[in-house]
């Protein structure tokens, strides 16, 4: 029997890592569900402790033990592509690209493949993570670029290649079934209910704390680990989600949920590109940045239809 550590262990390691569960690390990897976990089973075995954490409605959690390899197995993995570009210079270039969830989800699918057919022999692999995340992983040289979402008001980072792609809003939406009966609410209005966001931390909790910030009275603000976790949780309860207009405009035109009118707006938030290193002119990761460039205008456009829809 084999106890040696494997590539295959590692970027299982790091999948499972950078996409929260097994199912989204095998389609990421392009495997079965059974190769992931039969991999992190054989690399349990080795090191002789469990890696994961699975709790009940929520993504697997790595280990102490499994954030304590995840470092040397990103290190293994660099190692060996380095290895193979001594001997094969003509080998397949590889982009790593970061990403928040929602910009994954609903804006960068149709800019990729629209890259992916321009640059066929570009080999292109998409993180999701969290921005403070991404955009450490950036600095490390993990990433070669990261889609965040930041305040205006946060102080870029001195050691990153920053800058805005474009803005977005917030929108704030109820179920249909608990519509307000007012055509306008206020702060103090929502502050009744509990606010529900993807994520605990980042731009989202920053920029509805500071929306607040003037108000005597409150909401809770809590955490649903998702975007599909705000749309169940709101779906079901009085809480009011809190998601980007391009996340939630499905729902809306459908009708199933309703976008709080208020009186007050929301700060925008900023979709920004965090580089490794500056992008190249007519080099695959320039032209990479632009079709995605060209995808936000896309949905800023469409999300302006929907808001005069609903309104």
């Amino acid at each position: 029997m084999d106890h040696s550590l494997e590539i295959r262990h590692c970027r299982i390691l790091i999948a499972l890592s950078d996409y929260g569960s097994i199912s989204a690390a095998a389609r990421a990897l392009g495997v079965a569900q059974s190769t992931v976990s039969e991999t992190l089973l054989s690399l349990e075995r080795l090191i002789d402790t469990p890696l994961t954490l699975r709790r009940r409605g929520q993504q697997s959690t790595l280990t102490a033990a499994a954030t304590t390899l995840l470092p040397h197995a990103r290190a293994l993995i660099a190692a060996a592509e380095a290895a193979l570009t001594t001997v094969k210079p003509d080998m397949t270039r590889i982009i790593r690209l970061g990403s928040v969830e929602s910009a994954s989800t609903f804006l960068l699918p149709a800019a990729l493949a629209a890259f992916r057919k321009r640059w066929p022999s570009i080999e292109l692999k998409v993180s999701i993570g969290v921005c403070d995340d991404l955009r450490r992983r950036v600095q490390r040289g993990d990433l070669d670029a990261a889609i965040t979402l930041d305040s205006l008001n946060e102080e870029a980072d001195d050691q990153s290649r920053s800058r805005v792609l474009a803005m977005t809003q917030l929108c704030l939406f109820v179920s249909r079934r608990r519509a307000p009966k007012k055509n306008t609410i206020s702060q103090h209005d929502i502050a009744r209910h509990t606010l529900l966001l993807p994520d605990p931390d980042g731009a989202f909790n920053t920029i509805m704390r500071g929306w607040f910030a003037k108000q005597l009275e409150r909401p809770r603000i809590e955490s649903a680990g998702s975007i599909d976790g705000v749309k169940i949780a709101v779906r079901d309860s009085d809480c009011v989600g809190v998601l980007p207009n391009y996340a939630i405009a499905k729902e809306l035109t459908s009708g199933e949920f309703i976008r709080l009118r208020l009186r007050h707006p929301v700060p925008d938030v900023a979709l920004g590109l965090t580089l490794r290193r500056p992008a190249m002119k007519d080099s695959p990761l320039h032209d990479m940045i632009e079709h995605i460039e060209r995808a936000l205008i896309s949905s800023k456009r469409a999300a302006r239809k929907t808001t005069r829809i609903h309104h």
